[in-house]
């Protein structure tokens, strides 16, 4: 079960993402950086919060030791950030298809950048991934109204009933 949720939850964050990256890519770099008052300055910020955590995620999933937050800078272009990130969702998303059910449950040793160790399952860390992503992305979502353009649907139900009725890709 965790294999199936997981892993569609994981497809759901590389699909919203891409949803967000869409409209945010091509914004030119006023819109960009325009300071909107939210959790992170601009809508540039919170992508880069959001590249940098995911990045950080899939090292620790993978079993790579994490350094400093300078060790994930972001690509400065739009355009760069953009495919570095679907490199970084497409790994996590292969990540999760090679783990059996067991493996779910599995604990991961990690520490954070302030460097306190922490173990947590994979189910979990799947989940807060996903989770950090939606809050962010949400933020992302009001930064663009702000901006006068209108935002696509990113509802979890949304990308599950879009499976169903196009192309979207199942894995």
């Amino acid at each position: 079960m965790f294999s199936e949720i997981g892993g569609a939850h994981l497809r759901y964050h590389r699909w919203a993402t891409n949803q967000i990256l869409e409209l945010a890519t091509p914004l030119p770099a006023e819109q960009l950086v325009r300071d909107l008052k939210c959790s992170f300055p601009s809508v540039y910020d919170t992508l880069v919060h959001l590249f940098q955590a995911d990045s950080i995620w899939l090292d620790r999933l993978e079993g790579r030791p994490t350094g400093t937050l300078s060790d994930y800078a972001a690509p400065g272009c739009t355009f760069e950030l953009r495919d570095a990130w679907v490199a970084v969702l497409d790994k996590m998303v292969s990540f999760a298809q090679g783990l059996n059910e067991a493996d779910w449950s599995r604990e991961m040793s990690y520490k954070t950048l302030a460097g306190v160790p922490y173990k947590t399952p994979i189910w979990q860390i799947v989940q807060h991934i996903v989770n950090h992503g939606s809050h962010h992305r949400g933020q992302i979502i009001g930064m663009l109204r702000q901006l006068g353009i209108k935002p696509t649907n990113l509802d979890l139900i949304h990308f599950y009933r879009a499976q169903l009725t196009s192309n979207l890709p199942a894995n």
